[in-house]
């Protein structure tokens, strides 16, 4: 009898999708029932799961199969993979009929049965028995195939399991038990065997292979001076820089994608399909939006802490109930940073709410609580200092400097209706950039989800410097805040990098008539890349990566993409995220570079 209360036995288990796919990692939510009725969730943390056993709780027991329909070939005896091979069996030497996974199981099958004839009848000595134990049990098998049943095989042990290409077509089956109440050892590895009783369950759909992922090149550009003459440009001291919203899970339902198959929308797989994305583009430096406060902690940071990057974080300034058992969360911005280029010197945090609280205090009492109801949204910007520890010219290794560089990465309020406030947003990001600058002669790059297209307000200011007293966003300012027109400046050189794209050029692995069409697929009219975000609902440009000029430039770019290479939505319209792309946005990446020679 256990503890009062204790949990006893194992009520469900359920996966947050039905559909596996190869790589992906299955974790399954397990639910316990005590002895007095009460449920509570099975402790996925190793820790946790020995305090409950602490508490009386009984540990759990975990199988993973694979199933084979029937008619299907039997599986190999001593691995339980699908079987590649077939003996048919040899009187001469009395090796009866067996099927093995490759060759390497084939041989160790054939020594087994050859050794054990040359000792005379069906007998095994102890050794042998012993090794075919270690080395080819026969995995727990239910049903017969042969007999026309469903033959479930044995593919593994843990709680989580991730799906192999021998899984692929083959629908899985979890089953869990209470420690205590599982059968005998040995009971269920014959043929024919049926579940034990006591055991929760669930039955996937077939394995899906994992999709090809969206392969983009780096598209080599021209270096231009200001002027328009052609540059040189330094080797040394080269760096990458990549910009993505990678959509926080807490935005990514089926009700805002509905196109989006369901397993396609899973954090579970979502999470490592943008971790490969991420690692593919071998940035120096990430500027990640939308990055869930949890989900940097547990996953984020640790992944590409093992891969070499370093990281600062801030998450926006109000927090959400997640309801999945971490409590309260909400995304932020990470900045990450390789630890073999780059060292932090100092970080600055912009919350635009406390700017938003001192504004408020210059206007009238009466209006105070509107104008901070209109302008609290939580929206933050993380601005890193980084010192480049290998110099970025021959003068400079000679001298022993190394080059400074300030990497400002920001999500920007998204409500259409809110342009006055993207704009105050914009607008107060770059004045504390301004005294940066002022304080230090210092490469900048400015990077993020502006919310805000091409030749909107927001991104005149970033990319002319000023915005037009004539600009039709400049007529809803309810508050005030935008007037007089000739205070919306400022004195940064700043550059789109994506407008370099109308020099691209042929390269390794780009050949003259793929940068030919990349120059074609820019925005003529606003030097931008057609789109960025891509749903049903909208198709458009909100992604940026702008620089100072002349103290960088751009050396290679990321890529465009065409809109029907995102055709996997329903009825073949284009929209993100899909299995492909995990994200709505897609990223963009800048190379850049010093002038040999600069020119002011």
């Amino acid at each position: 009898m256990s503890p009062a209360g204790a949990a006893c036995l194992v009520n469900s288990v359920q996966l947050s999708s039905s559909t596996p796919i190869v790589g992906c990692e299955l974790s399954p939510y397990i639910l316990l029932r005590r002895e007095d009725g009460s449920t509570v969730a099975a402790a996925k943390q190793r820790g946790q799961a020995q305090a409950q056993q602490q508490n009386g709780e009984l540990p759990l027991q975990h199988r993973w199969y694979r199933r084979v329909p029937p008619g299907a070939g039997e599986p190999c005896w001593a691995t339980g993979r699908a079987a590649t091979l077939q003996f048919v069996g040899s009187p001469k030497f009395n090796v009866p009929q067996f099927h093995a996974a490759g060759a390497d199981a084939f041989r160790t099958l054939w020594k087994l049965y050859h050794r054990r004839a040359a000792q005379g009848g069906d007998a095994l000595s102890p050794q042998e028995a012993g090794l075919i134990r270690q080395t080819v049990r026969r995995p727990s098998r239910m049903g017969d195939p042969s007999a026309g049943k469903t033959l479930w095989v044995e593919v593994g042990r843990q709680r989580a399991y991730a799906p192999t290409q021998e899984d692929v077509g083959h629908r899985l089956r979890f089953e869990c038990r209470a420690a205590a109440l599982a059968a005998p050892a040995g009971a269920n590895n014959g043929a024919g065997a049926a579940p034990q009783q006591h055991a929760a369950f669930v039955e996937t759909d077939a394995v899906l292979p994992a999709p090809e992922p969206l392969e983009r090149l780096r598209v080599p550009v021209e270096p231009m001076h200001a002027d328009g003459t052609p540059a040189q440009v330094n080797a040394l001291g080269r760096f990458s820089v990549l910009s993505f919203n990678v959509l926080a899970d807490l935005y990514a339902t089926k009700e805002q994608y509905s196109y989006c198959a369901p397993w396609a929308l899973t954090w579970a797989y979502r999470r490592q399909n943008l971790l490969r994305e991420l690692l593919s583009h071998e940035a120096d430096i990430l500027c990640l939006q939308e990055v869930q406060s949890d989900h940097f902690e547990d996953f984020f940071q640790p992944e590409m802490s093992r891969r070499g990057y370093s990281a600062v974080y801030k998450k926006k300034t109000g927090e959400i109930y997640t309801g999945t058992g971490s409590g309260y969360a909400i995304d932020g911005c990470a900045t990450f940073f390789r630890r073999d280029r780059f060292s932090l010197v100092k970080k600055y945090e912009v919350e635009f709410n406390k700017a938003a609280l001192s504004l408020s205090e210059g206007v009238p009492p009466e209006k105070r609580k509107a104008a901070l109801n209109r302008l609290l949204k939580d929206n933050v910007a993380l601005i890193a200092v980084l010192e480049a520890l290998e110099p970025h010219d021959a003068e400079a290794a000679a001298a022993g400097k190394r080059q400074l560089v300030c990497i400002a990465n920001t999500h920007i309020h998204a409500n259409p209706e809110l342009n006055d406030v993207k704009l105050w947003q914009v607008h107060t990001l770059l004045k504390g950039l301004e005294k940066i600058a002022a304080s230090a002669d210092i490469p900048m790059i400015v990077a993020g989800d502006l919310n805000s297209v091409p030749g909107s307000a927001a991104h005149s200011l970033l990319a002319r410097g000023r915005v037009d007293a004539q600009h039709p966003e400049l007529g809803t300012d309810p508050l005030g805040i935008l007037r007089p027109a000739s205070k919306l400046s400022h004195q940064l050189p700043l550059v789109s990098a994506y407008s370099h794209m109308a020099l691209a050029r042929a390269g390794p692995g780009v050949t003259a008539a793929k940068a030919e069409a990349q120059r074609k697929a820019l925005d003529r009219a606003t030097s931008e890349p057609p789109f960025t975000n891509v749903t049903h609902d909208f198709v458009g440009t909100l992604d940026y990566i702008f620089y100072t000029a002349p103290s960088l430039v751009p050396v290679a770019l990321l890529e465009l993409v065409r809109s029907e290479q995102l055709a996997d939505g329903k009825g073949g319209r284009p929209g993100l995220p899909n299995g492909q792309c995990s994200s709505d946005h897609l990223p963009l990446l800048a190379e850049f570079a010093t002038f040999v020679n600069r020119k002011n």
